[in-house]
């Protein structure tokens, strides 16, 4: 008799440990997945900057590549920035530029230019460039890009802050320095959020 008894347990842990190792391993497969999907998404990064002087002609260029596990699409390149020379101040937006898509392992090269040849003579020895790059793009599975955008609020966003100072003529940008982030805090969190 309890040889039986004994037996009947044994089955039944044996029934359920097998079961909850089998569908254990069924749940795990299947969230797994799910989770591997969710995050295989585009992932734009800033690799670089350049910047070249021609002819009182500032030319900025930002280099781009596609670091994620997917291609990115509507990708839109927005730009801002301040000239400060002396006491004066002049605010700028360039047009927003536009893609289609952008691949996996593909590197882009945006710019624009600041053309300097209305202002003063001694605007090279004098000016300040702070300039923001922000980038918006999309997933380029819509399925995806509606649950991690509308679902779980991922927003697909990055930007750059860059200092640049003229006088100096440096080839690349500089991150933009604490003071001149703390003097100019409200105008560049409204880029920002913009």
């Amino acid at each position: 008799m309890k040889k039986y008894y004994l037996k009947k347990i044994y089955e039944t842990i044996k029934f359920i440990f097998t079961n909850l190792i089998i569908y254990g391993i069924i749940i795990g497969v299947i969230c797994g997945l799910i989770v591997t999907f969710l995050f295989y998404t585009p992932k734009i990064s800033l690799i670089n900057t350049y910047v070249t002087i021609e002819d009182k002609k500032i030319n900025f260029e930002f280099v781009y590549e596609n670091k994620g596990q997917s291609p990115a699409s509507n990708i839109e390149y927005f730009t801002k920035y301040i000239i400060l020379y002396r006491n004066e101040e002049k605010y700028n937006s360039p047009p927003v530029q536009k893609q289609e898509k952008f691949e996996v392992g593909d590197i882009i090269k945006q710019s624009f230019w600041i053309d300097l040849k209305k202002t003063r003579n001694d605007i090279f020895e004098n000016c300040q460039i702070i300039i923001l790059r922000k980038v918006k793009y999309e997933d380029n599975c819509k399925f995806r890009n509606f649950i991690n955008e509308i679902l779980l609020n991922n927003k697909y966003v990055i930007y750059r802050l860059t200092f640049y100072d003229v006088s100096k003529k440096e080839k690349s940008l500089s991150v933009l320095p604490l003071e001149k982030r703390n003097e100019f805090k409200e105008t560049i969190n409204k880029w920002i959020e913009e």
